[in-house]
């Protein structure tokens, strides 16, 4: 330390930083009292960000705004503070060491103050001589806009899901083997006949696809069009009509390619005479079901209206007793949807969206959730204790919050159920559910369940149970071709009954016991999978890059396909023997199409075969009463035409496409 050289610190820093410090003591600390109002105000506040300085060194006790203003020098050298003298420092040293000035405190918000006096009281900061103007500051030559020109989305809603919840206070549960002294017994709901005598298929659909949705995805693709080429399509409700026509059709008719519907070899008439393959393509092209200059920062933004109104239409339906929740997957292999797309290998359809569904037993859908990453609940608000299940929990909460009869009972499996789930669906929610666990969720009643090895050396159709009678919870496990766990709030294993089940030891169908709730979840597990049985027969194929109108499709077909079953159940209840799906689809098909329109006539000009053309036999020009195209160059006009081919060809002095049409 003693070989180290002191060099003494320019007396102008030392007076910059006196004048930083007293500047800073202008300010008044939160809560400070003025000169005139001896009582603190909350909005006389000022947020000050220091520059690496220690406040407690730079700043004293802030004294009142005016009597500080008036005592104030700035020009003031303060010696005994910066003790330091001008003679101490060589001139030289002045000239050649560059001068360190530090940094000015900045003043981030100053907010408004409600006392007058005060206000009137505090000098503008252009009367502080040693503050430069803002007007005298130069440009900065060549200054760069460092802001970026992308659009910016707002988001309008609050994401109150990102806020960390509070750990879940465990539930005490008294485990013991027993039987379950919680039992309920559901009732089958009768449904009222609402069958019309006059009912078409038409008129269940629009239960679903209603003529509003019809309106709006009218309104928003002419808006689109408008958006991309300046001009509108004009597209009417009759030809939209028509549009959704094709595509029921095509789930029915399925080619490799839309465009051989209106090939000459594949042509289908069906379709091909409802609308012409260019008006097709253009409303293909820019069909939409959003306003594009409003957008948000919802993931599924593109459909969002259009998901909500169908899925209201959905809510709408006559309710059953007995629901299924599980995923449906939406068919999507493009790559423009991002982590949209998910893969899961369970399902036949492997890579598309994920679709939360709630299903009755008879396969009508009643509410759906897409899954969206942290925007799966953007529109739906959870209570304290909800927000700290896990997420195929809070899935089957924000699905069953639209059940209007609670006396009902949710089957799911092992994705979504928990131990606190079943609780919470009981107490909270009125709701009876039953589904399987995971060994990892039993929260300590394993201990008493036999193990998977012990259940095997008892054989086929051995079970054991826990349950807990205070919290209303009965757990079962049960061998069959393999182990399994159920947990329910309303049913347990007795009474045990008698299954049919297939044993390759002796190559027949043995009779196996089976607990009892196993019976209820095999029984009314299937309704989403029946859903999407019934989407996957006649699905609507539409192939696009735009993976918003896989979305679309999909919801179509839920559309059509609760329309079915809702007519079915009506046909059923009136003893009226009902019609297929596929003769259901067709004939809402037929309704759909515009019966004012005009047929779509098939051109005779069909094309010569190689071995007529390159024949040089009989091919002679005539003239004809119309002009048409010319089959060869294509752009250009003519009347002539040959007699043997019925082409129309150019024949002309500067172009022979005659000639050129009948030689290689």
């Amino acid at each position: 330390m003693s070989g180290r050289k002191h060099v003494p610190r320019p007396l102008s820093v030392f007076k910059q930083t006196s004048r930083a410090s007293k500047l800073l003591a202008l300010v008044p600390p939160i809560n400070a009292l003025s000169d005139v109002e001896n009582q603190t105000s909350s909005d006389e506040e000022v947020v000050i960000s220091t520059c690496c300085q220690d406040s407690d060194d730079l700043s004293s006790e802030a004294p009142s705004i005016p009597s500080s203003l008036e005592n104030l020098d700035i020009s003031e050298d303060d010696e005994d503070r910066n003790n330091a003298s001008e003679d101490e420092i060589p001139n030289s040293e002045l000239e050649d060491q560059e001068l360190a000035v530090p940094l000015t405190p900045i003043i981030n918000q100053v907010l408004p103050s409600t006392s007058q006096v005060n206000f009137d009281n505090i000098p503008t900061l252009s009367s502080i001589h040693s503050i430069p103007s803002v007007e005298d500051i130069s440009p900065i030559p060549n200054a760069v806009n460092t802001r970026s020109k992308r659009r910016r989305y707002v988001n309008t809603h609050s994401r109150v899901h990102n806020i960390r919840p509070k750990k879940r206070k465990p539930t005490d549960h008294k485990w013991k083997k027993g039987k379950f002294l919680h039992k309920a017994e559901i009732t089958n709901c009768e449904f009222k006949n609402n069958l019309h005598p006059d009912f078409t298929p038409i008129d269940y659909f629009w239960r679903y696809f209603s003529l509003d949705i019809l309106q709006d995805i009218v309104h928003n693709t002419n808006l689109y069009a408008v958006q991309v080429t300046g001009r509108s399509i004009n597209i009417s409700e009759d030809e939209m009509k028509d549009f959704i026509s094709i595509l029921l059709l095509m789930g029915v008719v399925n080619l490799p390619s839309y465009v051989d519907y209106w090939s000459r070899e594949l042509r289908y008439p069906a379709i091909a005479e409802i609308m012409s393959l260019k008006k097709f393509e253009t409303i293909r092209r820019y069909i939409h079901f959003v306003d594009n200059s409003c957008p948000n920062s919802d993931r599924y933004f593109k459909v969002r209206p259009f998901v909500e109104k169908v899925r209201r239409n959905c809510l709408a339906t006559e309710e059953e007793m007995t629901y299924s929740i599980d995923e449906m997957t939406i068919p999507y292999k493009g790559k423009k949807a991002g982590n949209r797309r998910q893969y899961n290998p369970m399902k036949p359809n492997k890579w598309g969206f994920k679709n939360f569904v709630r299903a009755g037993m008879s396969g009508i859908v009643y509410d759906f959730l897409l899954y969206g990453g942290e925007d799966t609940f953007r529109y739906i608000q959870f209570s304290q204790a909800e927000e700290t299940l896990t997420l195929g929990a809070k899935v089957v909460i924000a699905l069953c919050k639209t059940i209007q009869m609670r006396a009902c009972v949710v089957y799911f499996d092992n994705y979504f159920s928990t131990i606190d789930l079943a609780i919470h669906l009981r107490d909270e929610c009125g709701i009876f559910s039953l589904g399987t666990i995971r060994q990892n969720r039993l929260k300590g009643c394993e201990k008493l369940l036999m193990s998977d090895k012990s259940l095997k050396k008892k054989g086929r159709g051995s079970y054991c149970q826990v349950v807990d009678n205070d919290n209303k919870v009965a757990i079962v496990k049960w061998y069959d071709n393999k182990v399994v766990t159920l947990i329910s709030t309303y049913a347990d294993a007795y009474p045990v009954g008698k299954i049919k089940s297939y044993s390759k030891e002796m190559k027949a169908r043995v009779d196996v016991d089976c607990p009892e709730l196993i019976k209820h979840y095999n029984s009314n597990m299937g309704g989403v999978d029946l859903a999407d049985m019934l989407v996957a027969l006649y699905r609507t194929t539409y192939k696009s890059r735009r993976w918003y109108t896989a979305i679309f499709a999909q919801m179509l077909d839920i559309c059509v396909n609760n329309a079915w079953l809702v007519y079915r159940r009506d046909c059923s209840n009136r003893a009226v023997k009902h019609m297929p799906l596929k003769s259901f689809r067709c004939q809402l098909a037929r309704e759909l199409q515009n019966k004012s329109r005009c047929r779509i006539s098939v051109s005779n000009n069909c094309r010569t075969d190689d071995s007529v053309r390159y024949d040089s036999i009989g091919h002679f020009p005539s003239f004809g009463e119309s002009y048409g195209r010319c089959k060869l160059c294509i752009k250009n006009k003519t009347d002539v035409y040959c007699l043997k081919c019925n082409q129309r060809l150019c024949l002309v002095r500067k172009r022979n496409c005659f000639y050129d049409y009948h030689s290689k």
